[in-house]
């Protein structure tokens, strides 16, 4: 009987464990602006912040893309309301903006974002990685990374769940 349990609950842990393999996962950058906060704040108070994006997360080319990448960023916060635009004009205060980096290098410094410094793959492969950078006139204020694997397209929930635990995570809470 023991062993019959510890078999069900190694596959089990197994299941659960090769889930998490897929992702979405995502790490805060090692250096926040003690700002990052209040800037946000103050760039999103009267509309949206703008979101650049560079590369792209799948093959296909997709013109909405840009749309459906802020759509999933924006209200991501909880306890403040965040909107996000793929369009510059439309930003309230574009000195303020969000840079994400599609499948950018394993060695990229989040930094060079917010310089326009951007290199990303030619071709996206299996796995997607992302890259941001929450910037302002003086330059990174604060960044993370994320990946996730085996999405369909930019309806993919998962997908989603990526760009939303970045949005979190690139601008954290209130300290």
């Amino acid at each position: 009987m023991f062993k019959r349990m510890m078999s069900a609950g190694a596959a089990v842990l197994a299941a659960l464990t090769s889930a998490c393999e897929d992702g979405p996962a995502t790490v805060p950058g090692g250096w926040r602006s003690a700002a990052l906060w209040s800037t946000m704040v103050h760039a999103s108070a009267n509309g949206p912040v703008w979101l650049e994006i560079h590369g792209r997360p799948f093959a296909a080319i997709d013109a909405t893309m840009g749309d459906k990448v802020a759509a999933a960023m924006t209200n991501q916060l909880v306890g403040r309301q965040l909107a996000l635009t793929a369009h510059r004009d439309q930003a309230a205060k574009p000195e303020f903006k969000v840079v994400l980096a599609f499948n950018p290098p394993v060695n990229a410094d989040p930094r060079d974002l917010c310089a326009g410094s951007v290199a990303t793959a030619a071709e996206p492969g299996d796995k997607i990685t992302v890259l941001a950078a929450f910037c302002d006139k003086s330059g990174m204020l604060g960044s993370v990374q994320g990946w996730v694997a085996k999405v369909q397209g930019l309806d993919d929930p998962r997908f989603k769940r990526l760009l939303g635990q970045v949005a979190r995570d690139l601008f954290g809470t209130a300290t």
